[in-house]
């Protein structure tokens, strides 16, 4: 498991805190990867950091094609 908990930057123009979860656990011979992303907005009307979430998914996508083994 990695936690990253953002003090600065470009995020935190929009959002009073940001931490991102990423945990890796292995089931059955089977890797599974649980991204979380835990946020508060500075405004109520604040937008949800959905482009991030699907940036981590391509990323966890790209990873998992690499090192899958081809039979």
């Amino acid at each position: 498991m990695i936690v990253f908990k953002l003090l600065e930057g470009d995020l935190m123009e929009e959002y009073k805190e940001f931490v991102i979860t990423f945990h890796v656990e292995t089931k059955g011979g089977i890797d599974l990867t649980t991204w979380t992303l835990e946020y508060e907005t500075r405004n109520d009307d604040g937008e949800h950091p959905i482009s991030l979430l699907a940036y981590f998914i391509a990323i966890t996508k790209d990873i998992e094609s690499h090192h899958a083994v081809k039979n």
